[in-house]
């Protein structure tokens, strides 16, 4: 397949994990430790709505744990979003959780662009 949205030079160049310690850091000043496990609510992009449906499917399929995986309309594009079974809140294990995800969805040309957690 083609990427059509999510890019070659995009996924080479724009997964910014270095953002990811910055993130932490504010959920920690909200009393949460990197021991702490929580689930991570995401959201990826895609321009059509067989490609979000295609992501959706291997998500649901891929990590059954994963909760509220779903569609929307999100401008000219598709919002595929979820949560995540709780993850431990340190830099590394949020990082490879990341990676997989960047990997995951540039595959179904679907772009991860962002995720939280509730505190």
């Amino acid at each position: 397949m083609n990427n059509t949205y999510f890019d070659q030079d995009t996924y080479d160049n724009e997964i910014d994990l270095e953002t990811n310690e910055d993130v932490l850091k504010r959920i920690y000043n909200d009393g949460v430790t990197p021991t702490d496990e929580l689930p991570i609510e995401f959201f990826f992009l895609t321009d059509t709505k067989v490609k979000a449906d295609n992501f959706r499917d291997h998500l649901q399929e891929a990590f059954p744990t994963y909760q509220d995986i779903e569609i929307s309309d999100y401008d000219d594009d598709f919002e595929i979003s979820g949560t995540t079974h709780p993850i431990k809140m340190e830099l590394k294990t949020i990082n490879d959780w990341n990676s997989t995800m960047w990997d995951i969805g540039y595959k179904f040309d679907c772009r991860l662009d962002g995720w939280q957690v509730g505190t």
